[in-house]
């Protein structure tokens, strides 16, 4: 898998996880090793050392020194500690790559969508969902995959120590292993899975309903549907509430049964260990004794490692919870899913003859658009749109640019055409709409847009082209000028003029300018119609405006 995903397919852990193996790798190495250093005694590390602390005050440690177990303890917590904190350093990186693969699938998605129908992902529910999603997913490998390597890779070391103990321990080990990393967990999860989704779903559902509640506010207001929104949303609480109880309740018995199976190992463990020995006089009572060839010392140090094994499975029974998460936010992008848009397979060469017969463009959301019209432009030709508010010049003009549905016949040169996103027809036009788009990037950046070889003299003659030359000379940095997103540090006139010169560098033999005087002083106005009269003079030109410029004086008139 690339990092760009050039064809649009469906998202699963499978292929996140093939994207960068090597960022799996390397953090479970290290986690391992810093388990493994401290798997024998970290598990009861702490009331360990106070208990050697408080048998050193009473003088016990006469008899055995618990200050160097102690000591060996604390230093393989520390260890261990450090670890992890590599663990997440070198994990962290490896989500970054995860985050930036989800992202670019994301935008993959919406290139792929119809424009059209583009405004449907434009709302800031969306966003939302979306880092709700994201969130969720760049989760799984810290919180599912690496637990359970952690617990497999921690029984194979304490069971590498049980052989040499004695052999006959590994019995109980992998039984009690089958339960606590497989059995456990699935039980859990099968109860709880469904509970799981449903409250995920729940949670994005009340916090859209929130945003729209917000949004309605006026409206919920005036109708008097306050309380019946208010009900409705205290029946999702309810539910969701009841959900969290139930997946609590999964998780508290799955812990529950962790424990009781490191019980029963402990307690199989210390039998097969140990061997009672009866008295050989009515006066000697029987006692428990290890079993020939078994040191003390190597018990109390596994009977440790099987503490600290616990403490290591238990995550492995809420891992469920969060698989479930990050299945619903896969579910909920793969419904972003969209198949390519077919493009023609007719090269358009450079447009001489544009003609338009009962041509109408409308929106895809409301139907709304201008009436239809015949229209026909040469080489050479202008053409000003005209008409009162309302009369769908703008939509009319976005038709002509391939950007939204239209009926009726175009013939480019002569040859019937489908414009609507049409890349090869588009790449022949220059569109500029009412709300043009300004990156967060600098002035240069901005305009190289139009011509990425362009010069620092002709970024310079085309602002001077657009009244915007002294303007930018007067910035500290020029060019080089950081703009805000969506050019928020700019003013209305600024913005346009500014897009307008990103255009203006592309020279395409069609140049489709909407309102681009509006706002502006006749001054400016001037400028600007002297420019694309002269050095920039585009092969046609087809302007909606309501303010009289002189370069409608002999345009074609298209009244509306």
């Amino acid at each position: 898998m690339s990092i760009r995903v050039k064809k649009t397919s469906t998202l699963s852990l499978k292929k996140l996880l093939l994207a960068n193996p090597w960022g799996f790798v390397i953090p479970v190495i290290l986690g391992v090793v810093a388990s493994l250093a401290g798997v024998a005694l970290l598990g009861i590390s702490g009331w360990f050392i106070s208990a050697a602390g408080l048998a050193t005050t009473m003088g016990v440690g006469l008899i055995f020194n618990y200050l160097t177990p102690g000591a060996i303890v604390r230093f393989m917590a520390i260890l261990r500690t450090s670890g992890r904190y590599g663990e997440q350093v070198t994990a962290h990186n490896h989500l970054l790559g995860l985050l930036r693969i989800l992202r670019l699938w994301v935008w993959d998605q919406r290139v792929a969508k119809d424009p059209a129908n583009l405004h449907e992902q434009s709302r800031g529910d969306l966003l939302q969902r979306l880092v709700s999603d994201l969130d969720q997913i760049i989760r799984w490998p810290l919180v599912v995959f690496l637990p359970w390597v952690y617990a497999l890779l921690s029984y194979v070391a304490v069971s590498v120590l049980a052989y040499f103990i004695l052999p006959v321990l590994l019995w109980p080990l992998a039984i009690s292993a089958v339960f606590h990393v497989f059995i456990v967990p699935y039980v859990c999860g099968y109860f709880a899975s469904h509970a799981v989704h449903v409250g995920q779903i729940l949670g994005v559902h009340r916090r859209s309903r929130f945003v729209s509640l917000f949004s309605a506010l006026i409206t919920l207001t005036i109708r008097g549907h306050w309380k019946d929104y208010a009900q409705r949303l205290n029946q999702l609480d309810e539910r969701q509430r009841q959900t969290e109880i139930r997946i609590q309740q999964a998780v508290s018995t799955g812990r529950l049964l962790a424990y009781v199976v490191t019980i029963m190992l402990f307690v199989g463990c210390f039998y097969l260990l140990s061997d009672y020995q009866e008295g050989l006089n009515l006066e000697n009572t029987g006692r428990w004794m290890l079993v020939d060839g078994v040191q003390g010392t190597w018990v109390i140090g596994f009977m440790l490692s099987l503490l600290a094994v616990n403490e290591l499975v238990l995550p492995l029974v809420q891992s469920f919870v969060a698989q479930g998460q990050s299945q619903v936010g896969l579910r909920r992008l793969n419904q972003l899913h969209q198949e390519p848009n077919h493009q023609p397979d007719n090269k358009i060469n450079t447009i001489q003859r544009m003609k338009f017969t009962h041509w109408r463009g409308f929106h895809a959301s409301s139907g709304m658009g201008n009436q239809a019209i015949d229209f026909q432009v040469e080489a050479g030709d202008t053409v000003w749109i005209r008409g009162m508010s309302g009369s769908g010049k703008s939509t009319l003009l976005a038709s002509v640019a391939g950007d939204c549905l239209s009926s009726g016949e175009a013939l480019m040169n002569g040859e019937k055409c489908d414009v609507y996103s049409n890349s090869s027809y588009q790449s022949q036009l220059s569109y500029l709409p009412q709300s043009p788009y300004i990156f967060q990037q600098s002035i240069a950046a901005n305009l190289l847009l139009g011509d990425p070889n362009a010069t620092d003299i002709q970024l310079w003659s085309v602002l001077k082209a657009v009244a915007l030359a002294e303007w930018a000379k007067s910035l500290p940095n020029g060019l080089e000028t950081l703009l805000s997103s969506q050019g928020r540090n700019l003013s209305g006139g600024q913005r346009k003029r500014l897009a307008l010169a990103r255009l203006l560098l592309r020279q395409s033999p069609v140049l489709l300018l909407d309102e681009p005087f509006d706002g502006l002083d006749k001054a400016t106005i001037e400028t600007i119609c002297h420019s694309l009269q002269n050095d920039y003079k585009p092969d046609i030109l087809i302007l909606v405006s309501h303010v009289s410029n002189r370069i409608g004086d002999n345009a074609q008139i298209i009244e509306l």
